[in-house]
């Protein structure tokens, strides 16, 4: 699961490209504008879709903001163009992780998105082990300090997955995308808090519960 976020002027393409993520477990965040999408970078996004015919922002001035930005300094930008001019340019002066031309078919989107986060959470043994860290020091933390109704979701999620990890399970519960989000929205947690969440793998519960359960 990871949070994309999508900087498109055209609403149908829009709408048409966050289904399609949607659809594959992403979670979009949509911006119209420059002006929106600087506000959505707040949100920790795992990766960026860039429309490069924005309105009120060229795109270098753009991209030099995010990249500005502590939330989104790092984070993998995927440009969408009409042209091939605008496509070779831009490989050419770098910036972004890879160019898209549209339309862009479902298939073409997920396998780029997918690429860029395969490589962005699993770069190399030593720093997947040192996100899983992290990821266990959250719901550790979480657990201890967190409000009751935070406690309730994450305890139910963990106990969720133990059960699975045995036995079929079919019970229901949040997934940990959906109490990042919903932690996000009762503003019961932070933005990098519900980034990590979001990432949760099985592995990491497997350990984060030895200690927390």
């Amino acid at each position: 699961m990871a949070a994309i976020l999508i900087v498109e002027e055209d609403r149908i393409l829009a709408q048409q490209v966050a289904r399609t993520l949607r659809q594959a477990g992403h979670l979009p965040i949509l911006a119209s504008d420059a002006r929106s999408a600087l506000r959505g970078a707040e949100e920790h996004p795992d990766v960026i879709l860039l429309d490069l015919e924005l309105p009120d922002l060229q795109r270098e001035d753009l991209l030099a903001r995010l990249q500005s930005q502590p939330g989104t300094a790092r984070t993998p930008v995927l440009a969408l163009t009409w042209t091939r001019e605008a496509a070779a340019q831009l490989r050419e002066k770098g910036g972004v992780t890879d160019v898209l031309l549209k339309p862009v078919s479902g298939v073409q989107l997920r396998e780029a998105v997918d690429n860029v986060i395969a490589i962005q959470w699993h770069p190399n043994a030593e720093a997947l082990r040192l996100d899983q860290k992290r990821q266990r020091e959250i719901i550790l933390r979480l657990i201890a300090h967190a409000s009751d109704p935070l406690v309730f979701h994450i305890s139910r999620r963990i106990c969720a997955d133990r059960t699975s990890a045995r036995s079929s399970y079919h019970g229901e519960t949040l997934s940990w995308t959906e109490i990042a989000d919903w932690g996000r929205r009762e503003g019961l947690l932070n933005a990098e808090q519900a980034s990590l969440l979001r990432r949760v793998s099985d592995s990491t519960v497997s350990r984060a519960r030895q200690g927390a359960v």
